[in-house]
């Protein structure tokens, strides 16, 4: 649910500012980072000689994947909106997902999984169908988010299993700094800009504490116990929010099937929960 305040935070950062895609993902990785950093150097908790080289490809695998994410995801914001664009790029990642796991690993999904992903894309559909305007522009957001998707999958992927020793925090703050890091040439490139004011840094603050750091630790620390499959369709309640808040805030339009797909949405999630006859797995 904080992921699904990102979209929107965003959208009003570049408007208040003029802040171009790349740096908002730039900011938001940036801010995100050094908060969490400041907090773990504060706490002690934080020892750069200790990285090993298990953590620093995982801190750098992270880091890369998710400035790829969100880079993508702004852009896709930018072209279709902060509904359309996080619908399709978050409800297309447990697709990716399933897809890597059966190709990969040759697991197949069983019932249970694959009715909640059913549920999932029915919803998605339905507040797609109710928020699709018709244009180039549009069209062009929905590719791009299809590869934002599979972008958050990788990052899911990558940590289905915790290294020892690098807790949630600790990645989430040393992957976000070093991804934001990478941005900062991209940025250069493809369109830099600075938050100003006291609304354009407000929200650049929200965007990287609230939006980004906590949401991300939740939901690193989450994937030690969850599949990453469900992890992801869970966090289908992202483009729920994101949908509500884009027609709420941005006058953006929900049709009426919005509740309908917000209810098999929910249905999914439910659906998902831990079974008292399932062994606890993280695979």
């Amino acid at each position: 649910m904080l992921w699904g305040t990102g979209g929107l935070l965003g959208a009003l950062l570049a408007e208040a500012s003029a802040v171009p895609p790349a740096s908002v993902a730039m900011w938001r990785m940036l801010i995100a980072g050094s908060t969490l950093t400041l907090w773990l150097v504060a706490r002690r908790a934080l020892a750069l000689g200790a990285l090993d080289r298990a953590m620093t490809v995982r801190i750098l695998a992270t880091g890369a994947l998710t400035a790829v994410f969100e880079v993508l995801y702004f852009t896709g914001i930018a072209l279709a909106g902060v509904g359309l664009a996080t619908l399709v790029a978050i409800g297309s990642a447990p697709v990716w997902v399933a897809l890597w796991d059966w190709l990969r690993l040759g697991e197949r999904p069983g019932g249970r999984r694959v009715l909640a992903l059913l549920l999932a894309l029915a919803g998605l559909g339905a507040l797609l169908g109710s928020s699709l305007s018709v244009g180039d522009r549009a069209l062009a957001g929905v590719a791009v988010a299809v590869v934002t998707g599979a972008a958050f999958a990788g990052v899911t992927v990558v940590n289905r299993t915790p290294v020892p020793g690098l807790g949630a925090a600790r990645l989430t703050a040393l992957s976000f700094s070093a991804g934001g890091l990478m941005l900062v040439p991209v940025a250069l490139v493809l369109g830099w800009g600075v938050p100003s004011g006291a609304d354009g840094w407000g929200y650049a603050l929200a965007l990287g504490i609230a939006s980004t750091a906590l949401a991300y630790v939740a939901y690193l620390s989450g994937l030690a116990t969850v599949p990453p499959f469900v992890a992801t369709v869970v966090s289908l309640l992202e483009p729920l929010v994101a949908a509500v808040l884009g027609a709420l805030v941005l006058s953006e339009r929900l049709g009426p099937w919005a509740l309908a797909g917000g209810a098999a949405l929910a249905a999914a999630v439910v659906l998902l929960r831990p079974q008292r006859d399932e062994p606890e797995s993280i695979h």
